[in-house]
């Protein structure tokens, strides 16, 4: 029997995908910052956390905006990206050893694998609810 298409479906595959791409972050970021916590799985649900809301709260302000939304709204994240990226990673990482530089570029790699993250999770958002089957 199959089930979708739901936007419910949608945005569950999608927030996954997006867990589970922040939570590999969050295990780099610990490397990096040569930190044991937070466990990789709590820096990626509050990275996916914030960036759903952001990221709806962005795509009504735009469409409000402009009724070109395509290319536009990849545009205009690259800002809004990188105010998320440097949040959390103050939040998680840098509040008693701030360094500006040091996070503007973990912030810039935040935006980036952000951007290759969206290519699965939009594809799930299209391909899962109109293709899952339960038997």
């Amino acid at each position: 029997m199959p089930i979708g298409p739901s936007p419910t479906i949608g945005l569950i595959a999608y927030s996954t995908i997006k867990l589970i791409g922040y939570s590999l972050f969050g295990r780099q970021a610990n490397k990096w910052y040569k930190k044991t916590s937070p466990h990789p799985i709590i820096f990626g649900a509050a990275r996916t956390l914030l960036g759903v809301a952001v990221g709806i709260g962005s795509l009504f302000l735009l469409s409000s905006l402009t009724s070109n939304q395509g290319t536009l709204f990849f545009v205009f994240l690259i800002p809004i990206r990188f105010f998320e990226w440097f949040l959390i990673l103050y939040l998680f990482y840098e509040r008693k050893n701030y360094s500006f530089k040091r996070i503007s570029g973990y912030a810039v790699m935040g935006i980036i694998w952000s951007f290759v993250l969206d290519i699965p999770a939009i594809m799930s958002v299209f391909i899962i609810p109109g293709g899952v089957w339960v038997c």
